[in-house]
């Protein structure tokens, strides 16, 4: 039963873009404020309903193409021949299904989300955080009406991957080109954004036609992929840490980095994972470092979306099969999923189906994955140097940040090889500036509490 303290407290409204991506770091904050004694609704997918529900928000189910199940969109693509596009192509095709094309129907979810909780309970102000992918937020942001009755709500920014908001000291984003703060570099970066503007105009005019759709009376007025979806808001929250971050001049107002909603700060796991090998990898993790029995343990993961195995699991794991000295760790990323249908496993490889990868990170050494930004965000919240292989979305972009950070190895593709996947492992295993940076990211996210900088943002717009 809620306390009268928490019925004079606005009501959060959570609203995210539906691929797990972005939907894991939001449940995680839901479960964040909750805790808090927030009282929370969550619009989401119909596929993570439990999940968010698990956080005591009350759901909101989005409807129709805004309602994306993610493992379906990507196992059986409904585009002919997607998955042997460029990953350029693939994310523009990604960008108008996943974001633009939901837009309206994401709109008239959050309306009938947003009118359900005010008749409900009139008078009580609702603050919605916004997830910066979640582009059915826009509308308000643009002139569209709400219902009859309906007061529109302040509204937070989240931000769960790199930001992709323009800067003169960065060329767009996912363009191929070396971070350069000089006057020659800012130059490069203009000429870069004039082009942009050009190849982004079938999307630029998508999103301006969406948002007509939807009501609005104004539209954009840049370049799709220049920031918009954040500088509506008032506050941009962006998860991660400064470190990792190019330190660019012309940051918008009201944006913070709030640190790292992954990692063993957030508290034990409940029990240990129930695999057979486990033991033995606490049984390892327990030696002393210099104890020559002490095995190197790689950790290997290429998410939830990338799920063939070939990719980078399997070249990981013949880098190292036979070595006495290294055991491999692989997590496939879905339940009963099996590594036997692809290889014969080397006897010093270990396989889960499903794993925490707080629970593994915390006995690993270095760490393989394809460079999701949650992927990256994990391994410094443990301080685990990494060795990435990773295109499309943000990939590329978190990949080149991990290489110029120092905190691990970028291996510039998505389908390494068996030798460069090896030498990267060595180079991060033998040079110790991999450890010391990520070693001083992770003390920059020990500094910062994540959830208190979120809950102390969000009571700032109390009425």
């Amino acid at each position: 039963m809620a306390s009268p303290a928490q019925h004079s407290r606005p009501i959060i409204l959570i609203v995210c873009h539906a691929l797990s991506g972005h939907l894991g770091p939001l449940i995680r904050i839901a479960d964040g404020l909750h805790a808090r004694r927030w009282q929370l609704a969550f619009l989401g997918p119909t596929a993570h309903r439990a999940r968010i529900e698990s956080t005591g928000a009350e759901f909101f189910p989005l409807t129709g193409d805004a309602d994306l199940n993610d493992r379906l969109y990507y196992e059986q693509h409904a585009l002919p021949g997607y998955d042997s596009l460029h990953w350029v192509e693939r994310g523009k095709i990604d960008l108008k299904l996943q974001c633009l094309d939901p837009l309206v129907t994401q709109w008239e979810n959050f309306k009938s989300a947003l009118a359900s909780i005010q008749h409900r309970d009139p008078g009580r102000q609702v603050i919605v955080v916004a997830e910066a992918f979640f582009l059915g937020i826009m509308p308000l942001k643009y002139g569209a009406p709400l219902p009859s009755g309906i007061a529109a709500p302040k509204t937070l920014c989240i931000s769960v991957t790199v930001p992709a908001i323009r800067s003169i000291d960065l060329p767009p984003f996912v363009h191929p080109l070396r971070f350069d703060q000089t006057p020659v570099g800012r130059e490069r970066n203009r000429q870069m954004w004039e082009r942009r503007e050009k190849s982004s105009k079938p999307l630029t005019e998508l999103l301006d036609q969406k948002l007509i759709d939807a009501g609005a009376t104004k539209t954009v007025g840049e370049p799709f992929l220049a920031g918009a979806n954040y500088k509506c808001h008032a506050k941009i929250i962006q998860l991660g840490v400064p470190g990792f971050e190019y330190p660019r001049s012309d940051w918008p107002s009201g944006f913070k980095f709030a640190g790292l909603v992954q990692g063993a700060h957030q508290g034990p796991l409940a029990q240990d994972p129930p695999f057979p090998w486990w033991n033995e990898l606490k049984t390892n993790s327990a030696l002393q470092p210099a104890d020559k029995a002490r095995k190197k343990v790689i950790l290997v993961a290429q998410g939830t979306v990338e799920t063939n195995p070939e990719d980078l699991i399997i070249p990981t794991i013949l880098a190292l099969a036979g070595r006495d000295d290294a055991l491999v760790i692989a997590v496939l990323g879905w339940k009963d999923a099996r590594l036997s249908d692809f290889i014969k496993v080397p006897d010093n490889a270990r396989v889960a189906d499903y794993l925490s990868y707080d629970a593994a990170l915390g006995h690993a050494d270095v760490w393989v994955h394809n460079a999701g930004f949650g992927a990256v965000n994990h391994g410094i919240a443990h301080g685990v140097p990494m060795v990435v292989a990773g295109e499309g979305m943000d990939k590329t972009e978190n990949a080149r940040r991990v290489a110029w950070s120092k905190i691990g190895i970028d291996l510039e593709t998505a389908k390494p090889s068996v030798e460069q996947v090896k030498s990267g492992i060595e180079r991060v295993l033998c040079e110790s500036i991999f450890r010391e940076q990520i070693r001083e990211l992770q003390e920059q996210a020990e500094q910062i509490d994540c959830i208190g900088v979120i809950h102390q943002e969000i009571s700032g717009m109390v009425f």
